[in-house]
């Protein structure tokens, strides 16, 4: 097995690009895992790495790889990592193939979410419910940047992923009979308790602009979550309580 002792190997740098860069991981077709847990959470998921970088002194926790793999020192390991603690192994996996075309009755819509807790969290919530998808609207955080992929905890093996314009979300929706709603504290909001949403398309804001309106002129309607005091709920949350009311349902 290769060892590399140096950070300024030309495969650390080749990991390190990944990292920084979202332009870099759609060239490459790749992105950047680290851990023990999510190196056995995608294996399981059926999803094989194409590169291992693994700690000197923990080789003997890696499962059987068909893919090349290295042991690195410790100060290399930490400048492929973007957390002060290390987990003792980063791996790279693929970018799965863009999904295209709608299928299912259950679907939450992100516009242009930014934040990149809230993403995994929504991610992670989706997967646990078992949504049918997850569509990405406007300008959202990369979902394969490192903070993401660590706060979904291995959901992004298994939830369905789409990127598309908000006009041609309401196309795809029409064709399935699924309305498209907004949480919006707007005027003719319906409280989420007064609604059927077991088919439904909710969309989640931006943090700090909400619904685009460009998003909004494609809705059929728009829902709210009654809350006391708080003026409103953070996006992770509130996309959670949605998404337990289409399962709900």
């Amino acid at each position: 097995m290769l060892t590399i002792t140096s950070r300024e190997n030309p495969q650390i740098k080749q990991v390190c690009g990944l990292l920084s860069s979202s332009r870099r991981r759609r060239k490459e077709g790749l992105f950047v895992c680290e851990g023990f847990t999510l190196l056995e959470e995608a294996l399981h998921r059926g999803v094989e790495p194409r590169a291992v970088y693994c700690l000197e002194d923990q080789a003997h926790r890696l499962p059987d790889l068909n893919c090349p793999c290295a042991l690195v020192s410790r100060p290399v390991l930490e400048k492929l990592s973007d957390v002060p603690a290390p987990q003792g192994v980063v791996f790279l996996l693929p970018l799965p193939p863009a999904e295209e075309c709608l299928s299912g009755s259950r679907f939450l819509a992100l516009d242009s979410l930014r934040d990149p807790g809230n993403m995994g969290t929504i991610l992670r919530t989706a997967d646990a419910f078992g949504l049918d998808g997850v569509i990405l609207l406007g300008d959202c955080v990369d979902v394969y940047s490192p903070k993401v992929v660590r706060s979904a905890m291995g959901s992004l093996f298994s939830t369905r992923l789409y990127a598309m314009t908000a006009p041609q979300l309401r196309q795809q929706l029409d064709r399935l009979s699924v309305p498209l709603y907004a949480a919006a504290l707007w005027p003719d909001s319906r409280p989420v308790t007064g609604l059927d949403l077991k088919r439904s398309c909710v969309v989640i804001g931006n943090e700090a602009h909400g619904v685009s309106d460009e998003t909004a002129a494609c809705c059929a309607g728009s829902v709210i979550i009654p809350i006391q005091s708080a003026e409103s709920l953070n996006a992770g949350v509130a996309a959670g309580i949605l998404m337990w009311e289409m399962r709900r349902c």
